[in-house]
C-alpha cells in the first residue's frame, strides 16, 4: 500500500542485484489506466473566462484511446469548450463504479492534468469509431458541425485509491502502463463469489488473511494479481489482500485460482 505525496522524478534509488519481485498487486499506473479504460463520463475542469480565473466544472463523456489519453466529443456551443479555446490548461476527475460500497472515499479515482486541445482531422477519423464505440448514442449529433473531438494530453497523474493509497503517477508510466485484462469482468466475479461462495471467502480472511476473529467477509475488488476483502471482525471492520499464485488473464484462470486457494484454507482433504 502506497502512502507516498510525493511527485515522480525525485532522486532514483540504488540499483538492486537483485531480481524484482512479482508483482502482487497493480501498480497505480496500472489502476489509473483501468480506471480510464472503464469511464465513460468525468469531470472536465476548465479555466473560467467569467469569472475569470476560477476552475469551471462540467460532465462529459469520454473514451481512452490505446495511450490511456482521453477523447471528448465537445460542443462549440458549450462553455467548458470556449474556455478551452482560451486556455487549454484542464483536468479530468474519473472514479470508478461504487459496485455496492457503501463509502464514496474508498472507491478508486483519479486526476488527469494537462492540455486539452482539439484534434485535426487526420486523427479525428479514428477517434469517431473509437468514441462511438463507447457511446452509440453520440451517433445522433457526432457529425453536427458544431461539435469537434478534443483529446487530454496527460502531463501529471494524482491518484487516490481509497484512504491511505495515493500517489503522484509518471505520465510515461501511465502511457506504459495495462489495463487490467478482468476489469469487464470483475463485478459479475465479485457478485459470484459473495453470493455463492460466503463460505469461502470468509475462509480466504480467517486462514489465509490471518484474521481468525473474523465474523463476516466481502470481496470488494479482484484484479489479474488478486482480490481484496473487507472483514468483520468484533474489534472492527479489517482490510486485507491475497494474492493468486500467478497473474490471471481471464474468469477461467480466476476461478481455477480462487478454488486452489480454497481448498488451501480448508487444508487437506478439502
Amino acid at each position: 500500500m502506497s502512502t507516498d505525496h510525493g511527485r515522480p522524478g525525485g532522486p532514483a534509488e540504488p540499483e538492486s542485484e537483485q531480481p524484482a519481485p512479482r508483482a502482487t498487486a497493480p501498480s497505480h499506473a496500472e489502476r489509473c489506466r483501468t480506471l480510464a479504460q472503464q469511464a465513460r463520463t468525468a469531470t472536465l475542469c476548465t479555466i473560467a473566462r467569467d469569472p475569470a480565473g476560477y476552475p469551471y466544472g462540467s460532465l462529459v463523456t469520454v473514451a481512452a484511446d490505446p495511450q490511456g489519453r482521453l477523447l471528448l466529443l465537445l460542443s462549440a456551443l458549450a462553455e467548458h469548450t470556449g474556455n478551452l479555446k482560451a486556455r487549454p490548461e484542464a483536468s479530468l476527475l474519473l472514479a470508478e463504479p461504487a459496485q455496492g460500497r457503501a463509502d464514496p472515499l474508498a472507491l478508486g479515482r483519479m486526476t488527469l492534468l494537462g492540455p486539452c486541445r482539439p484534434l485535426d482531422p487526420a486523427e479525428a477519423a479514428a477517434t469517431r469509431t473509437r468514441f462511438l464505440a463507447a457511446h452509440p448514442r453520440a451517433a445522433h449529433y457526432v457529425d453536427f458541425a458544431d461539435f469537434a473531438f478534443y483529446r487530454l494530453d496527460p502531463a501529471s497523474i494524482r491518484y487516490v485509491g481509497g484512504f491511505g493509497r495515493m500517489s503522484w503517477v509518471d505520465a510515461g508510466e501511465y502511457a506504459a502502463a495495462e489495463p487490467d485484462p478482468l476489469a469487464s469482468d470483475a463485478a459479475h466475479i465479485l457478485e459470484h463469489m459473495n453470493a455463492d461462495h460466503a463460505d469461502a471467502v470468509l475462509a480466504y480472511a480467517k486462514v489465509l488473511a490471518g484474521i481468525k476473529d473474523a465474523t463476516a467477509a466481502t470481496m470488494t475488488s479482484v484484479d489479474r494479481y488478486g482480490f481484496e476483502l473487507d472483514v468483520i471482525t468484533p474489534a472492527g471492520p479489517r482490510a486485507a489482500r491475497l494474492a493468486f499464485d500467478a497473474p490471471v488473464s481471464t474468469t477461467d484462470e480466476v476461478r481455477k485460482a480462487m478454488v486452489a486457494l480454497a481448498r488451501a484454507a480448508r487444508g487437506p482433504g478439502a
